[in-house]
């Protein structure tokens, strides 16, 4: 073996010891199934993408590398999931591990599909990868103004958009090698970034740990600051009022900033009010959990069958039906029209005057 490609296989072993470490720690930590599931699958994806980079390790590992490869294909999509379940947290559904079996289907035909394809089909792969890398940093960006967990509003953009652009710069490289551009530093360069990123990953999120992956429900005893307890019970029945008296989650548009406005506390205290004290690590699901909860009276109403689901949307302060939809189907389950018939159904089942 060459020096370099010992110096080469060491890069990649301190980044799958360290993204290991990582992964286990953190997918132990996450406080819901889906972060868990999706942490691990984007760790085990890296961790084959490291192994696979190194041609001489399919005499090491055998016919594991197979195994590897597969789960190495659909990568960009695991990250894709990993980013939007963290910082939108979002639940697994079909939609959302979409991406990545879509990715894993076309790397099985771009390799044991027609020879005279396999280019075209590899493009393809690379392309909509770096396309959900891409949009895998919109989430990282845009679910910030919705974040409630301060550690990892400060944390998302230091360290996991550079897991975003190391995804586009390889994916860059991936097309331009297809293209016919080669370059002969690419393999070890690319061990050295992933060891550097893994351990990275290592010093910054364990530390971060407990309140990026930790227990979101039920309200927690950390005090806000250090003011009195009775301090923090004056705004939570402030927020009470604004929310269930004077139903400002009718607002369209409403933002963390336009409640702390309306309450008269400012907004990162805000932010840790509804955090720490009420257990919600994300606005919008603390906004949308009222407007849920009003949909579904709705629905089941007899006397509002007539409306439309669009008018109960926007009647209860969604933008437009698609988040409407989204929403309410992430908290029930089903959509609005499904639970609408479902529930006029029982209704209609049920006997005016039963004896």
């Amino acid at each position: 073996m060459e020096p370099w490609q010992i110096l080469d296989l060491l890069f990649r072993g301190m980044a799958v010891g360290a993204q290991l470490g990582l992964g286990i720690s953190l997918a132990r930590s996450a406080d819901n199934r889906a972060l868990r599931i999706a942490t691990l699958l984007f760790v085990i994806s890296n961790i084959g993408f490291t192994l696979n980079g190194f041609h001489p390790i399919g005499r090491i590992i055998g016919p594991a590398q197979v195994l590897l490869w597969l789960i190495q294909i659909g990568g960009a999509g695991y990250f894709w999931l990993f980013a939007v379940t963290l910082f939108e947290d979002r639940q697994l559904t079909a939609m959302s591990v979409a991406p990545s079996a879509a990715l894993t289907l076309i790397g099985l035909f771009g390799e044991y599909g027609p020879r005279i394809t396999a280019p075209a089909i590899w493009g393809v792969h690379n392309i909509f990868g770096l396309l959900l890398a891409l949009h895998a940093l919109v989430v990282i960006i845009r679910s910030g103004r919705n974040d409630l967990v301060e550690a990892r509003r400060r944390l998302r953009v230091p360290f996991l958009v550079l897991i975003a652009v190391f995804s586009i710069v390889l994916s860059i490289a991936q097309i331009g090698q297809i293209l016919g551009i080669n370059a002969s530093w690419y393999e070890f360069a690319n061990a050295s970034i992933q060891a550097m990123l893994g351990i990275a990953g290592v010093a910054v999120l364990l530390e971060a740990r407990p309140a990026l992956f930790g227990v979101a429900g039920g309200g927690r005893s950390t005090p806000i600051e250090s003011r009195a307890v009775d301090d923090s019970v004056i705004w939570l029945d402030r927020l009470q009022q604004a929310m269930d008296a004077d139903a400002l989650w009718r607002r369209e548009g409403l933002t963390i900033g336009d409640l702390a406005k309306a309450i008269g506390l400012p907004e990162h205290r805000l932010r840790r009010l509804i955090n720490d004290r009420l257990g919600h690590r994300n606005f919008a699901n603390f906004v949308n959990q009222r407007r849920i909860s009003e949909a579904r009276t709705l629905l089941s109403d007899p006397a509002s069958a007539t409306r439309n689901v669009a008018s109960i949307a926007f009647d209860l302060g969604f933008g437009s039906l698609g988040p409407f939809n989204r929403a309410f189907r992430e908290a029930t389950g089903v959509t609005p029209t499904e639970f609408r018939r479902l529930a006029l159904r029982d209704a209609s089942s049920i006997p005016e005057n039963p004896r």
